[in-house]
């Protein structure tokens, strides 16, 4: 880890002499304007942060002028989707303009054209603040600014959100996380692998290439060259070599791309590093609405609806807890590629909704949004054969919805649920004297990662709704089933499984995963996640480790699901100790594959009987059905 940090130290050292030469201040503004949007003026300014730091940004306004509320995005992407007026995600922003608004889409420090050195979520606290005081003490701004967008931009909302700038209005945080330990590196203590290095990969190396480039006066067409080389070697080594690497510590492509991933993995367990960030400990702190958008396939779907429900129950003013609003469509980071596909949920958010928002609390018009339903939800149908899927809007003034019941599925077998060919059945009670089921996890021969909530490059690895098929033909996984649905479950809500288990490991993990099986015997994953044994109290506790062949009951929280089971269909659950290359193995020996390389072979034990009632939990709303 000490090499590691030194590495970080001079990684950050580099991007700091980088950020001096980077550049001298962009050119004096000039104003543009587009034919799709008439009556939008766009010029590119740099705004200061307080110490000093020019942060390039595209300033929309409307044509006629005046003195108006401010809608902002703050972006680290420009390399990858675009900068500029009209461009990229700032091109969002100029619908809402013709609504009455200034707009500002501002690059994040260290990335694209603006100044200083990229500090992953570190730095957006602070420059978020910045910015949006800025933006309300400018002489065209009547002191009133909303942030808008996802993902990370998601995260430059709540970042500084949880400050309370005094110019901050409202938010509408989209696809993104609360606790950055939890759900994002993070999932119940195993570190998301698949993302941890796809995402910068993706996103940020060819950014940092191309400033390292402009940096050093490079000739034309040089750091081009160097970032597709860089490109093609990833793709070529993520899922080969890069995510089999033992320990991670001495995984070095991203040393001078992506110091911050060192950090991550030095961070393995939650300490003052995550809690900085941490929204969930800061509700009471934000002082303004959050219309919060999700996606029931969203890597970052558990901390949106966290979000929701700790900013009803304790956000920090009476307004921000009567205004904050939950909208939930189908696919998220996953996309929309996955088999089978539900449709489109494009009416999830659109622009009127947004301007509603936005004019409740930046212009403070009496419009009953605290009147309209908490929560709106694209509800997914599957088919009952091939992969073309549907879905309904659902709205509600909670979630759960009002009147939704609990249902539990108890596993049972005769000691042989392993794989879709074993004896293992989902059932309304727990058998008296049910036999054990058995499995051995080996880490050098994972259960491979077949869809699901993930990011990012699901080229290599396909996300969202996949065929389980060949997963569940495998030995080490365990696959329970209800028999033919006699009529359709609408599961709206959270899932979880109550999982008794033992190993014969110091530590392992046990993974759940929630599977729809259709007419024509095709599976699909709905949901799934992992816990990590020695934190089965909680992520958030110091690590615990479990004693060899005890009963231990682990609580898999699988996150959150709208979706109907059909008449006809199977319910099932598969349970395993691995989901490769999404999260980390586990290496059965108490130690952590961050930093050690030694595995071993774990015998996992699943019990199912009275005084051991392993259970699928589901929150099912009895009225709703398909149209």
């Amino acid at each position: 880890m000490r090499l590691n940090r030194i590495r970080v130290a001079r990684a950050q050292l580099a991007m700091l002499a980088l950020s001096l030469v980077l550049g001298a201040v962009l050119a004096a503004a000039r104003a543009e304007t587009n034919p799709n949007f008439p009556g939008v003026v766009c010029e590119t300014i740099q705004v200061p942060m307080r110490d000093g730091t020019l942060l390039t940004t595209d300033k929309y306004s409307p044509t006629s002028g005046g003195r108006l509320p401010v809608i902002m995005l703050r972006n680290p992407y420009g390399h990858l989707i675009g900068t500029g007026c009209f461009k990229g995600l700032g091109g969002s922003l100029a619908p809402l303009v013709q609504h009455g608004y200034h707009a500002l889409a501002q690059e994040c420090r260290g990335t694209s054209t603006a100044h200083g050195p990229f500090r992953e979520m570190v730095q957006e606290a602070q420059d978020g603040y910045d910015a949006i005081e800025w933006a309300g003490t400018q002489t065209w701004s009547t002191g009133k600014v909303g942030m808008t967008s996802g993902s990370y931009l998601g995260l430059t909302q709540w970042q500084p959100a949880i400050h309370a700038p005094p110019h901050l209005a409202a938010i509408n945080p989209q696809i993104t996380a609360s606790d950055y330990h939890d759900n994002w590196q993070y999932v119940n203590g195993v570190f998301d692998l698949w993302f941890g290095m796809s995402w910068p990969t993706l996103a940020f190396a060819g950014d940092q290439v191309q400033r390292f480039g402009r940096a050093n006066n490079w000739p034309p067409g040089q750091a081009d060259s160097i970032e597709a080389q860089f490109n093609a070697n990833a793709n070529a080594n993520l899922t080969t070599t890069w995510a089999w690497q033992l320990p991670l510590t001495n995984f070095t492509p991203l040393t001078t791309m992506a110091p911050y991933f060192y950090d991550w993995v030095d961070h393995a367990f939650y300490d003052q590093y995550w809690a900085a960030l941490d929204v969930e400990r800061r509700y009471p702190d934000v002082k303004v609405p959050a219309l919060v958008v999700s996606d029931w396939f969203d890597i970052f779907q558990v901390g949106s609806f966290r979000n929701y429900h700790g900013m009803r129950a304790s956000g920090g003013t009476a307004s921000a807890r009567a205004g904050t609003k939950l909208y939930v469509g189908a696919y998220g980071h996953a996309g929309d590629s996955g088999k089978p596909t539900f449709g489109s949920d494009a009416a999830l958010l659109p622009t009127d909704t947004l301007v509603a928002f936005y004019d409740r609390y930046l212009k403070g018009i009496d419009n009953g949004w605290e009147n309209t339903p908490n929560v709106k939800m694209y509800v997914l149908v599957p088919p009952d054969t091939g992969n073309t899927g549907s879905g309904f809007y659902l709205t509600g003034a909670s979630y759960p919805l009002p009147g939704s019941e609990t249902l539990d599925l108890y596993l049972a077998s005769g000691g042989h649920a392993n794989s879709s060919k074993g004896d293992g059945r989902l059932v309304g009670a727990p058998a008296e004297h049910g036999r054990p089921d058995y499995f051995d996890f080996d880490p050098a021969d994972p259960v491979p990662t077949t869809g699901g909530n993930m990011c990012c490059n699901g080229v290599l690895v396909p996300n969202g709704a996949q065929d389980q098929t060949a997963v569940e033909q495998r030995k080490d996984v365990l696959v329970y089933s209800t028999g033919p649905l006699g009529a359709d479950v609408a599961a709206i809500g959270p899932v979880q499984v109550k999982l008794w288990a033992r190993s014969s490991a110091p530590d392992t993990d046990f993974t759940a995963k929630l599977v729809d099986v259709h007419l024509d015997g095709v599976s699909h994953n709905v949901l799934d996640r992992v816990v990590r044994a020695s934190l089965r109290n909680g992520s958030k506790l110091p690590p615990d480790k479990i004693e060899s062949g005890k009963s231990y009951e682990y609580t898999i929280a699988l996150g959150n699901a709208g979706t109907i089971f059909r008449k006809g269909h199977l319910i099932r659950l598969e349970i395993s100790s691995s989901n490769f290359p999404h999260y980390a193995r586990n290496l059965n020996t108490g130690e952590n594959s961050n930093f050690t390389s030694e595995t071993a072979v774990a015998r996992q034990t699943v019990l199912h009987d009275e005084d051991h009632p392993s259970r699928l939990v589901l929150s099912v709303a009895p009225d709703v059905r398909a149209p």
